[in-house]
């Protein structure tokens, strides 16, 4: 990750869903503290300390500081660094929600698009560099 102050967020820029993610979460950026990374770029890639696969499993975000946040807890980060969603991000990372957010993080990938109005179909090798799945833990 580049020495500056933005979070990097990985995501994978063939990914239709991917793309419909950030058209949503990019408005509310109003800081511009966020910046859109796509790992299929092996030099972009070569940022993380996580293989490719990884990458397409889950959220991965990295941080001016040098340390890394994946899935649930990725999104905790992101959420609180907006001004207009800055509550959210602290509500979800309070103690009841933290433990039970990975878990509903996971459940929602695997159902987004029942969940989430106007998400584009669940990506396959044909749409995205990698497929995904989203493994449980």
């Amino acid at each position: 990750m580049t020495q500056d102050r933005k979070l990097d967020i990985y995501l994978d820029g063939a990914c239709a869903f991917c793309q419909w993610a950030r058209g949503r979460i990019e408005p509310w950026d109003t800081r511009g503290v966020l910046r859109f990374r796509d790992y299929n770029n092996p030099l972009i890639a070569a940022e993380t300390p996580f293989s490719t696969e990884q990458l397409a499993q889950e959220m991965h975000l990295g941080a001016p500081d040098g340390t890394w946040s994946v899935g649930f807890e990725a999104w905790v980060k992101i959420l609180r660094e907006l001004p207009g969603l800055a509550w959210l991000g602290k509500l979800l990372g309070t103690a009841p929600l933290r433990g039970l957010g990975p878990h509903a993080y996971r459940w929602v990938a695997r159902h987004r698009q029942l969940l989430l109005p106007g998400a584009p179909p669940a990506c396959t090798t044909e749409t995205c560099a990698v497929p995904r799945r989203i493994a449980p833990r």
